[in-house]
């Protein structure tokens, strides 16, 4: 027969097994939920650029910055099922790894045409006014429409929509201006200006705006010649509901003010559609 000490023993030692049963059903539930939880955060590749400032590069350390990168951040943030991993190029690059599959989603300062419009799918919500002004020295006059450039050299940007309005007017007026075509860095474009390289910069407001303030380039504007927005473009594949997720959390960052507070921030000026 046990001795009241040897009983109180016993029980203590069972106690003491219970507990030590719980806290590892509790362990292995939470570590289950925790696998559980991580398995449905799902990867989306996304490309923006390595050298467009301010818009999408790499900053002196090496690490991604500009607008896009920051509002991609502010996205990000509020998606906590999906987990955005960067892939940045050039333009033309970053064209062509999403229509092949290699990222899913792209932001960098995108419009649209109706070339884009069929290969990949848009969101729903600009963030910078796009809207193409032909750019000159005052020299050169103010240039309201393509048919205004009639003789003169135009410099566009590789794959940019700027490219495709400066193109698509040559189809129906072969040989009415000459065009000078690359990637330039805003200093090149304003260095091409300073050398005659060409007469004219299809671009939008920013740009312009840029040129004149870090380069003192006083370059000149007439009306409009194509009104668009930058949008976060998708492979034509995208998940309708990456696509829905995406475009409510822009329309939340327009309403709150974020998209203005970036613009600001960034591109030093208020530049989001009001539209």
């Amino acid at each position: 027969m046990k001795n009241k000490t040897g009983y109180t023993r016993s029980i203590l030692i069972a106690a003491g097994i219970i507990i030590i049963v719980i806290i590892g059903i509790m362990i292995m539930h939470n570590s289950g939920k925790s696998s559980q939880s991580s398995s449905t955060v799902q990867t989306i590749k996304v490309g923006s650029g390595n050298d467009g400032q301010p818009f999408a590069y790499l900053d002196k350390d090496g690490k991604p910055a500009g607008m896009d990168i920051a509002l991609l951040e502010a996205i990000d943030k509020k998606l906590p099922q999906y987990k955005f991993k960067l892939t940045l190029s050039d333009f033309p690059t970053l064209i062509t790894n999403l229509k092949s599959g290699k990222t899913t989603m792209a932001m960098y300062q995108i419009e649209q045409n109706a070339e884009r419009k069929q290969d990949f799918k848009f969101g729903k919500v600009g963030y910078t006014v796009w809207d193409t002004l032909l750019a000159t020295k005052k020299s050169t006059g103010v240039l309201n429409s393509f048919s205004d450039a009639k003789g003169k050299k135009l410099y566009v940007t590789n794959a940019t929509n700027q490219a495709t309005l400066t193109d698509a007017y040559l189809k129906s007026n072969a040989k009415a201006y000459t065009v000078v075509r690359g990637t330039y860095t805003m200093e090149q474009v304003a260095q091409g200006f300073a050398s005659t390289q060409f007469d004219v910069y299809p671009a939008p407001k920013y740009s312009i705006d840029l040129l004149n303030r870090q380069f003192k380039t006083n370059l000149v504007y007439g009306k409009s010649v194509n009104h668009s927005n930058a949008y976060p473009m998708f492979n034509k594949d995208a998940d309708p509901k990456l696509v829905d997720a995406v475009n409510k959390v822009m329309a939340e960052l327009k309403k709150d003010g974020t998209l203005k507070k970036l613009s600001n921030e960034w591109l030093k000026g208020d530049y989001v559609p009001k539209d």
